[in-house]
């Protein structure tokens, strides 16, 4: 490659003083980054990206209401040039202007949706579609949202492209959920002037289904997931007779498949995610993780394309939630170019022999980032990488291959001082019932990495799992002088379904165990110090702290509750057996955390509550919540508080008015981190 060319990101830039010692600043790392989303024009000549809904990055809202409701959803549309460097923007993103899912139509349109960002809005308004010239010229609404809010999972009414017709300039294709929230209906959209065609509807669903993946062909549906209460449903579109017929159903925490794509010439073969449902119907060594398929519905059999024997390739299998399947397919050839997933770090894996020969010729310039291509033109000879690792928020690249140039373009988090971000490294370690446990240590920069002050950070979900790479909270508290030790337990995705399962009805037993285990190899290994561990995590991980101070509570000096799950029965009285919104979840609950109408169940739930544990508490509890959570609502918050002010415990209470599950706005994340600064500033030190 020759020499790298500098452009830069003038508008979304900006400078902020740094302090000089080895913290750094909250508002560093609560502000939003400068871009969202990249897109190239087919031609390679220009990027559409989307940034923070206002010009000046970082500029912090007095009125946090204003704040959180306004700017948390999206941003504004800006087109950069990338013969000249120069950027302008195309909407402002403010008030219901929102943008997201930018998309290329051709060389001189693009289409994009717009979203309400008033997170209390109950008429969707202001969901849209628009069609505009890459100059800003020919703006025309394509479809907007005007029925009610639908408190159902599919209770946002907005447009998916399906497929942009290369061959055609004058229309792409969609599907809706405006006749049911449910229910995606399929159209033919002309981008000039919004008049549309059914090309096909929806499923005949049952009450309270929803449906979950898609895969399409040239924007026509081929196959979709359904769910109702604990039962997965595959259906299989007849183009023919515009039919839906249902090809295959199993039940949660039975080996399944999901379609995540087409390749070949037609629909006759699938790229699915999952198990070989034929070789067996329970899981078991051989078929404990998901991998990737070429799947023949018709004959229904299946060819092995890739499996990793320690990581599931596309998600989370064994429970009720679907897996995904990172995969990138040509949209005219139907090519199958390359596979995502996840180790200690991203995997690609490239099926099309020159896709795979640049990448790694740009991976190997980075040898020891995490390289990503973001998006390129239609023929793939201009390319924008992300760059990015855990001292790197990220640095965006352009490659024109037929010149064999890389140029920078610019830096995600500019103002973040990087010489004071902090190396996380991949660990592994084994529970004390022989399970491998995965997980990340952070040292903070500049120390000898011996008897730290240590924060242990759990993830939510449960089913869910961390990740390797810049993390605003590890930066956060490593900055501060804390080692941060995060661990994938059982019950985290991405490991198999066995690792998955075994924590059914685990919650405050062996999944704590594995968090305990691990603070207990970083204590010998002499990294914590034991006088000063505190825990620290966010719904689940909210109530693995719990769980650690009530189960444990002389291992630690301190923890911070944050949105957290106190009371196990309470959570479960929130999932409504009626309610389309949680119909899976509710089944998921009761396989994971026990039925309350059972009584041995009812048992283990008021043993493994928090709550109910409290009087084993040692330590003083910081408690955090969003005031307009509706995962897990105040009320556990507030029981939490009401039982430890009873029992004389000490506490601490901090509640944001306008926030929910997770604070989305920068201001009162803003907040948030400098609480907890002092919080554990007064009880570790």
């Amino acid at each position: 490659m020759k020499k790298i060319n500098y452009f830069t990101l003038p508008l979304l830039l900006v400078s902020l003083v740094a302090q000089s010692d080895n913290s750094i600043p909250a508002e560093h790392l609560a502000c939003y980054a400068n871009s969202y989303q990249i897109s190239m024009s087919p031609d390679g000549k220009y990027l559409a990206i989307v940034g923070p809904p206002r010009a000046n990055v970082c500029d912090i809202e007095p009125d946090l209401r204003k704040y959180v409701e306004d700017d948390w959803r999206g941003g504004q549309l800006n087109l950069f040039d990338l013969k000249t460097g120069k950027i302008k923007t195309l909407t402002s993103g403010t008030g219901n202007g929102s943008v997201s899912n930018v998309r290329w139509v051709n060389n001189d349109r693009l289409v994009f949706n717009t979203n309400p960002t008033n997170s209390s809005a109950k008429t969707l308004s202001g969901y849209a579609m628009w069609g505009m010239n890459l100059d800003g010229s020919k703006k025309r609404k394509l479809w907007e949202a005007t029925v009610k809010y639908d408190s159902g999972y599919g209770g946002i009414i907005e447009p998916v492209v399906t497929s942009l017709l290369r061959e055609d300039d004058d229309h792409i294709m969609i599907r809706v959920n405006d006749r049911r929230s449910s229910v995606y209906d399929y159209y033919k959209l002309n981008i000039n002037n919004g008049s549309k065609t059914r090309i096909a509807i929806g499923p005949d669903l049952e009450k309270g289904e929803w449906t979950d993946r898609h895969i399409t062909n040239n924007g026509y549906p081929v196959a979709q997931i359904s769910n109702f209460e604990d039962r997965w449903r595959l259906w299989k579109y007849n183009k023919e007779d515009d039919n839906w017929t249902i090809h295959y159903t199993n039940r949660c925490q039975e080996p399944t498949f999901f379609p995540i794509g087409i390749t070949g010439e037609n629909d006759e073969l699938w790229l699915v995610a999952g198990q070989d449902v034929s070789k067996s119907k329970v899981f078991n060594e051989d078929n404990d993780k998901s991998k990737i398929f070429i799947y023949d519905p018709e004959k229904r059999t299946f060819d092995l394309l890739f499996e990793d024997d320690r990581y599931d390739i596309a998600g989370p299998v064994g429970g009720c939630r679907t897996a995904s399947g990172n995969v990138s397919v040509d949209s005219t050839t139907l090519e199958l170019l390359s596979v995502n997933y996840y180790a200690e770090k991203p995997v690609r894996l490239f099926f099309n022999e020159e896709y795979g020969q640049d990448y790694n010729q740009l991976a190997a310039t980075f040898p020891d980032d995490v390289v990503r291509i973001v998006t390129t033109n239609s023929d793939r000879t201009k390319f924008v990488i992300n760059v990015s690792s855990s001292t790197n928020p990220g640095d965006y690249y352009y490659y024109d291959k037929e010149f064999g140039t890389l140029s920078f373009l610019w830096e995600r988090m500019p103002w973040i001082d990087r010489s004071k971000l902090s190396k996380m490294q991949p660990i592994t370690y084994t529970a004390r019932d022989g399970l491998q446990i995965s997980g990340y240590l952070t040292i903070p920069v500049g120390s000898n990495g011996k008897n730290l002050p240590m924060v242990v950070h759990p993830h939510g979900g449960p089913n869910a799992r961390d990740y390797y790479g810049f993390n605003d909270y590890v930066q956060f508290l490593a900055s501060r002088g804390y080692a941060v030790f995060q661990m994938d337990f059982r019950g985290s995705t991405g490991y198999g379904a066995k690792h998955y399962i075994s924590a059914n009805k685990q919650f405050g037993k062996t999944m704590q165990d594995d968090i305990t285990d691990g603070v207990n190899l970083l204590i010998q290994e002499g990294i914590a110090d034991p006088e000063r561990i505190a825990i620290f995590g966010g719904s689940y991980g909210g109530y693995a702290t719990m769980a650690g101070l009530t189960f444990t509570p002389d291992l630690y000096a301190a923890g911070i509750n944050f949105v957290g799950v106190v009371d196990l029965e309470l959570l479960q009285e929130g999932s409504n057996r009626n309610s389309e919104r949680f119909n899976g979840f509710y089944h998921e609950l009761r396989m994971e955390w026990g039925d309350p109408d059972d009584p041995a169940d009812k048992e283990y739930i008021i043993e493994s509550s928090p709550l109910q544990q409290a009087h084993n508490i040692k330590s003083p509890v910081l408690i955090v919540h969003g005031a307009q959570d509706g995962n897990v609502k105040l009320e556990h918050a507030t029981k939490l508080r009401d039982k430890l002010k009873s029992l004389g415990k000490e506490y601490e209470w901090y509640v944001e008015p306008y926030e929910g599950h997770g604070f989305r706005g920068e201001q009162s994340t803003v907040n948030f981190f400098n609480v907890m600064e002092d919080f554990l500033e007064r009880k570790l030190n």
